[in-house]
């Protein structure tokens, strides 16, 4: 399905909305006559300048993701260097990315004001009128969302700016800013078309306002507001969308990412994305940074893989919330680095012990499909709203209203059954999976570097399904085992296998390597193996004895492994132990998403959490220690951004937050 430049936007030839005909359209960026407005295709170019600024580089495009969005509990800045800037907290009011921010989520609202103040100039169907004044209601309630989320009490304005002149307006109180966001989206859930007819999560759909109304209100239940009516009406939102009938989770938690990178939409999941097209080699597209700023680090622009600065680390704090045979963790946190020294590349899988060495990687640049990589733009889609987030809200407000009920254990067992790989409909499952490999202290000797990257199998145990890979450093020793999939169903430690057993009767070529016994050999002269195994201990077998020529090269490496039983569905928990299980759980599932920082806000514990974090990167992380410098740096002030200096300077009626 074709991507536009922008957003995709639609027109019906009968009916709503369908996204069956696509036009790329090109916003404009300045005040226009009217008669701009007087067809129903410009009223749609409109629009696409509406949604715009949302997937520009100040917002989705890299900022939410990167500079203002990394420093959280899920993860820090991974540059030693960087001692100054909003990704260490170390920065003031004149700061350029929060400049960017502020007046890129300006933009969008004037651009909305505009589109909603020339409306009816065009004559054309009503249906259609309604769809994309809905539309931009939403979306000018959705950037004042983000406005008052990240600045408190800002100017609101819902007509637009007549002159430039007219721009001494006074900060409006937070309470009225949400006040305008709720009618705002309100009126949009009546008047937008479904998800179905739309066809695809680059627009926003009835279940997708709906959505967005539960955040909103949850935002406004908590800190500062702390409205505590507004749980019911979170609840009853999110049910709304649960009860359409339009939404479900996808089965694998890894496909739902892989899809968003390959331009798969999958509407059942991922409600609302914001839709990138393109590498801009040729000068056109829309492209963020996604999977480059924020992916597995990879300084050479080789085109299997794709340049990435990797900025952003996991915490101890997520990795160790993950259980095991969770799978979301070596999804979301990488069990790798990129080896550099090949191409195609090949994996440096970590020790259980290497932690903070990990980068996020949500998103994975390998799987683009463009055939030549850019340096630093991607077309992979950004989440904005998850079905997985709407069962979550369900949990959290029902919890809060009624305590632990059977609705909030299902909304939020579905999700953790899925993270497991299981079916989320199946409740009441233990997984009994593999957990930590280690190596034996012994033998370990003559593995070619060559082979980078050798297969683990794991037999006995009573379980299936376990892989793994071990990694082989330059010394020609075998120095990591990871596992690539933890399996099920084991009941007692299996046998680890690293490499390749000889096999009788089979065709090798020279260089390969197997193991027979506890014995390593190489393939020094290609054949075919007979029914007798090398079993020297020093030289070279012989061809009329073992077919293939094998060479001792030392004792192979052995490890042992240890199993682990995860429950999955939780039960049993207090009030307040539930709501605990949900901000982990909130982690797990959304790391790296932009949720974290408002949810730590909202749930009043963004400072205490921070500082304790720092400390205990600058207890634990060794040569990783600097990560705790955007922790240490948290304070009260850091509740809210401050208000630009280049708001301050043109609109002499604003005033600045506390502390700046």
């Amino acid at each position: 399905m074709k991507k536009i430049i922008c957003l995709i936007l639609t027109v019906l030839c009968m009916g709503v909305v369908s996204c069956k005909k696509f036009l790329d359209t090109v916003p404009t960026d300045q005040l226009v006559p009217d008669n701009y407005y007087d067809t129903e295709a410009k009223l749609i170019n409109a629009l696409a300048g509406v949604y715009q600024p949302l997937s520009s580089p100040g917002v989705y495009g890299d900022a939410l993701f990167d500079a203002l969005g990394a420093p959280t509990d899920e993860g820090f800045y991974a540059r030693s260097g960087q001692t100054t800037g909003t990704m260490v907290y170390n920065f003031d009011y004149g700061n350029a990315d929060l400049s960017n921010f502020w007046n890129t989520l300006f933009r969008g609202v004037e651009r909305a004001n505009l589109l909603i103040k020339n409306i009816n100039i065009a004559q054309m169907d009503e249906s259609k009128r309604q769809v994309i004044l809905g539309e931009a209601l939403f979306l000018r309630g959705y950037y004042y969302y983000l406005l008052v989320t990240y600045f408190g009490d800002v100017p609101l304005k819902t007509e637009p700016t007549p002159s430039v002149s007219g721009v001494n307006i006074p900060r409006t109180p937070s309470k009225q800013v949400y006040d305008q966001i709720l009618a705002d989206m309100q009126a949009a859930e009546a008047k937008v078309s479904t998800a179905t007819v739309l066809g695809s999560p680059s627009r926003v759909s009835k279940t997708t306002v709906e959505g967005i109304l539960a955040r909103v209100c949850l935002q406004m239940a908590g800190y500062p507001l702390n409205d505590e009516s507004k749980y019911a009406e979170a609840l009853k939102w999110a049910k709304m969308v649960q009860a359409s009938g339009e939404h479900a989770l996808n089965k694998s938690y890894r496909q739902l990412f892989i899809n968003m990178h390959q331009d798969l939409y999958d509407i059942k999941e991922s409600m609302w994305e914001m839709d990138y097209k393109g590498t801009g080699a040729d000068g056109s597209g829309n492209q963020n940074r996604l999977g480059n700023t924020n992916g597995i680090a990879l300084s050479a622009n080789f085109d299997q893989v794709g340049y990435s600065y990797g900025f952003v680390n996991t915490t101890a704090k997520l990795f160790n919330l993950y259980q095991p045979g969770d799978l979301r963790r070596d999804w979301n946190i990488a069990p790798f680095s990129y080896n550099t020294t090949t191409n195609p590349v090949s994996y440096n899988y970590f020790t259980p012990a290497q932690i903070y060495n990990r980068n996020a990687s949500k998103w994975r640049r390998e799987y683009e499909l463009s055939a030549v990589k850019a340096k630093n733009y991607t077309p992979i889609n950004f989440p904005v709203l998850r079905y997985a987030d709407v069962l979550l809200m369900i949990a959290e407000a029902e919890n809060h209203i009624n305590g632990p009920t059977a609705v909030a254990y299902d909304a939020i067992n579905q999700v953790r059954r899925r993270g497991f790989g299981l079916d989320p409909a199946t409740a009441g499952v233990t997984q009994n999976v593999l957990n930590t490999v280690t190596l034996a202290t012994t033998g370990n000797t003559g593995y070619l570097t060559t082979n980078v990257n050798i297969p683990v199998t794991f037999t006995g145990g009573g379980g299936t399904g376990a892989t793994g890979m071990a990694v082989v450093a330059t010394t020609g020793k075998v120095t990591a085992v990871a596992i690539l999939n933890p399996g099920s169903g084991y009941t007692s430690a299996p046998t680890v296998n690293i490499g390749n057993a000889w096999q009788p009767n089979t065709a090798y070529t020279t260089g390969t390597q197997v193991y027979n016994g506890n014995n390593l050999y190489t393939v020094t002269t290609s054949g075919t193996s007979t029914a007798m195994g090398p079993t020297q201990t020093a030289g070279a077998s012989t061809a009329a004895t073992t077919g293939a020529v094998f060479t001792y090269a030392g004792q192979r490496a052995t490890a042992t492994v240890t199993i682990a039983s995860s429950p999955v569905d939780l039960g049993g928990l207090t009030k307040d132990q539930f709501q605990l299980a949900l901000q982990d759980e909130r982690a797990r599932e959304l790391c790296y998403e932009a949720q974290r920082k408002p949810d730590l806000i909202r749930w009043g514990i963004w400072v205490q959490t921070m500082n304790n974090v720092a400390a205990e990167i600058r207890a634990n992380g060794g040569s990783f220690a600097y990560g705790a410098l955007a922790g240490s740096n948290i304070t009260s002030r850091n509740l809210l951004y401050p208000i630009p200096a280049s708001e301050l300077t043109v609109n002499n009626a604003a005033t600045q937050n506390p502390g700046w």
